[in-house]
Formats: C-alpha cells, structure tokens, sequence
C-alpha cells in the first residue's frame, strides 16, 4: 500500500534524448540509496547540504553513467524531506537505467505530482500554491506566466489569510458573547460586525469578478471561426497563425472537420478553430463535421463570424447570426473579401449584430489581419497584461469556493437583520471560513486532493 513516507523517484526532466536528465528522489531512504548506487574518487564521510558530488551510477561495481548528485536535507527541500537529484546523460535508455535501479534499491515510481504533493502535506506550500505550480509549467504565454508566478509567492494565499483572519476575529466575539451572555457583556456591536462583512464581502465580489480575466491568462482563450460554405474561414485562420494551416479550394464545404492551432497575441493564448461551414447537409461525413462546428460554437469564449461580402447575405447567414446570439457568446464580425465588389453594408450587418465594430478585411491580401488581430484582444479582455501584484482567481474550484464564502457571509448579515440568536451569525461565519479554507487546503479531501495533482507531470 502506498504512504505519504514512501521513498518515490522519477525523471523530472522531459522525455527523449537531451544532454542531461535529472532523475529526483525524496523520502527517507534518499541518501542509504545513493550510497549503494553512486561511487566517487573522493572519500566521503558524510554528505553535505546543497553540495554537488561528481561520481558514477554503479550496479554491482558496473559502472552505468558519470552523474552529478545534489543533496537537499529535511526540511530545507522542495518536498521538506530528504532529496537527492541525479543529474546523468539524457539518453532514456540511460535514464530508465538509473530509475530501475533506485526502484530496486526500496524506492518506488512516484505518481504524477507526488512530489509537490509531499512538499503540500509537510507544508512547504499551501494547495493554491501548489496548483500554481501545474499552472507555471504549463504556461505558455507571458500572461499565464505571471499570473501562475504571482499566486506561487503566496500572494492569493496571504490575502485570503487576511479575509480569514477577519472571520475569525468576528466568529471569537459572537461566541465569547454567547459564552457571558449570562453577564451581558459586549465584545463589539452588530453594526461594527455588519460593516466588517460588509468589507470583506465587497472584497471578495472583486475575486469573482476577476475569474474570468484569470481564466482566460490561464486558460488561453477558445476562438471559433464560424460561417456559411465558402466565405473564407480557413483563410483567415491561415493569415492568422500565418502558415498553410487548412486546405483553401474554391469548392464549397472543403473543411469538414475542426482545425485547430494556436496563436499569441501580446501574451494572451488564443486557440482557434476553423470549422465546417454551417448549413443543412445529408452526406454524413459534412454533417459530422457541421456537429462538431456546433459543437465548437457552444464550447468557444469568443465567435468570430465570417460574411462574404462580396455576395448578399443568405438565409443561412441570417440563421448563424441567429444560433450565435441565442448562445450570448463574444461575437466579433468580419466581412471578408474586401478586394473584390462589395455587397453587404457594415453599417446593415452592424445593426444585425448589435455590436459596434465589423471589421472589413480581405484574407487574399491579408488587408485588415493586423486590425483584426488587434481587436480580438481588445474583445476578449480589455486593458494591458495582468500586472505584477494583481490578484486575479484563475480555477473554476476557487471561484466555487469564494461564491460559497459570500454566500454564508449573506446569510450572516441576514440573521443579524432578522435579530437571529448570535448561535445561527457564528454558525454561517464557520461555514464561510471552511469554504474560504478550501483554497489553501486547511480544508479539503483526498479525493480533491488526488484530482488537483492527477493534473502534474511525473516528476513534480
């Protein structure tokens, strides 16, 4: 049966070949494993913290690679236990080498996100930090960067402290209260309270309202390309991520299946897809790929709808204009084919759209790609990269968990209003500390805890 005291090891670097990998065991059976697996010309009495040895891998005096060993003491560790990381040559035949024989030396595979799951458990960091993490070796943009480094200072985790802090303060006078009720003596007034939570919660509405702004950094953000047949939208993706991403034919329906790839846009990920043009169908490969596109439509943060203009709109057009606004998404439109004679009016399709911007553009001559690409970040989140020291709420479990903490928080303030027993006020402020509480992990479960880091890589 696994422990939490288990001596685990894995490769932390990246698969494939590379001019060195590091191979990283923590537990307490670190050090006698590298004793029996690593030899050195220089005589070693014990080792020391944060020194670098040179030496070999050895199986039964078999000499396996020249390695560097680094050692980390409990509790100056990224796990808080003892760590040794093996840095060897990269070849995974190599690797794999290594790793068998520290497996067979009582240590064994750690699952993904083990690592950060021991320094989580000896509280080297609290669980917001800890997803901070996955959320940093997954950026892939400036803005995910810093808003994944931001929450891994701790800065998320000290501000919730503080709103904690707070409760605390304010459930120990409600229930010192009740403690001398007999006495009749007053620790602080309801108003004086109300006006705390007040604060508090007024604060609280400025995470949530940031979640969206914190998801998309996060996330990056899913873009359809949506349209009738033939109106130029896998054009555009091209022009866009700038290269021959989709096949372009003069023939109707070419794209039946969503194409997608990505592209940056001053920090903020965009994932785009092109999809099969939008109209009645019976051959099923066209329709399946018209299922998926609608599929698309529904999952997208942003509908860049695409017009001929140099032909009339349709009455297909009309329905996907239609469809589209029934879903309340971002809608950006584009009338495309600006070289050619032009046949829609912006000003109609403005009307149409009830948006104040319809962008004119030709995807032939990628006149207006530049406007286009400009307004799509500005659609999506107004104002600059998320600056150093802004908090934003980037997980949809600490978005749930905040709007529970307003909600009990709402229900503290009604009891007061309703002149409820101080019993039922404390009783909800508990409650909203615990939902608080779920973010750092003061309260949380295993099962949470094992989807959080199913999340990682093996070797963090």
């Amino acid at each position: 049966m696994k422990s939490n005291h288990d001596t685990i090891a894995a490769v932390s670097t990246p698969r494939g070949e590379s001019g060195i990998a590091v191979i990283r065991i923590s537990g307490p059976e670190s050090q006698p494993i590298i004793k029996k697996i690593f030899q050195t010309d220089k005589k070693i009495s014990a080792f020391r913290n944060r020194r670098v040895y040179q030496g070999w891998i050895t199986d039964n005096r078999e000499k396996i690679d020249e390695v560097m060993v680094t050692f980390f003491f409990s509790p100056h560790s990224y796990t808080g236990e003892d760590v040794a990381e093996i840095s060897c040559h990269g070849s995974p035949f190599v690797t794999k080498r290594i790793l068998d024989l520290i497996i067979k030396h009582t240590a064994r595979l750690a699952d993904p996100g083990e690592f950060t799951k021991k320094s989580f458990l000896n509280g080297k960091m609290d669980l917001s930090q800890a997803e901070a993490v996955a959320d940093l070796i997954h950026a892939k943009t400036e803005a995910s960067r810093r808003v994944a480094l931001y929450q891994l200072e701790g800065n998320l985790s000290d501000k919730l402290a503080e709103f904690s802090q707070q409760l605390v303060q304010a459930c120990s006078f409600l229930e010192l209260e009740l403690d001398f009720a007999e006495e009749d003596i007053q620790f602080t007034s309801l108003d004086d309270l109300q006006k705390m939570l007040k604060k508090i919660d007024a604060e609280l509405k400025k995470f949530l309202d940031s979640y969206e702004r914190g998801r998309l950094c996060r996330e990056g953000v899913r873009m359809a390309i949506i349209g009738s047949p033939n109106v130029g939208k896998s054009s555009i993706l091209n022009c866009l991520v700038e290269k021959e991403r989709a096949i372009v034919t003069e023939i109707a329906g070419t794209t039946r299946d969503t194409i997608e790839d990505v592209l940056d846009i001053e920090g903020v990920l965009f994932t785009i897809t092109d999809t099969a043009g939008l109209r009645e169908v019976q051959d099923p490969i066209e329709k399946e790929g018209v299922r998926r596109a609608e599929k698309t439509l529904k999952d997208a943060d942003i509908v860049l709808l695409v017009v001929d203009g140099s032909k009339s709109l349709s009455s297909e057009d009309k329905k996907i204009i239609s469809r589209i606004q029934k879903q309340q998404k971002k809608l950006l439109g584009v009338i495309n084919k600006s070289d050619l004679r032009q046949q829609i009016s912006a000003d109609k399709l403005k009307k149409l759209l009830n948006t104040e911007e319809v962008l004119l553009i030709s995807a032939l001559t990628k006149k207006g790609i530049d406007m286009l690409i400009n307004s799509l970040k500005q659609t999506v989140i107004s104002g600059d990269l998320p600056m150093h020291g802004e908090l934003l709420l980037t997980r949809e479990r600490h978005k749930q968990a905040v709007f529970r903490t307003r909600e009990y928080i709402h229900h503290a303030l009604k009891a007061m209003n309703e002149k409820m027993s101080q019993e039922f006020i404390a009783f909800d402020l508990r409650q909203a500390l615990d939902s608080l509480s779920e973010i750092s992990g003061k309260k949380t479960t295993d099962d949470i805890l094992n989807y959080i880091f199913s999340e990682f890589c093996i070797g963090k």
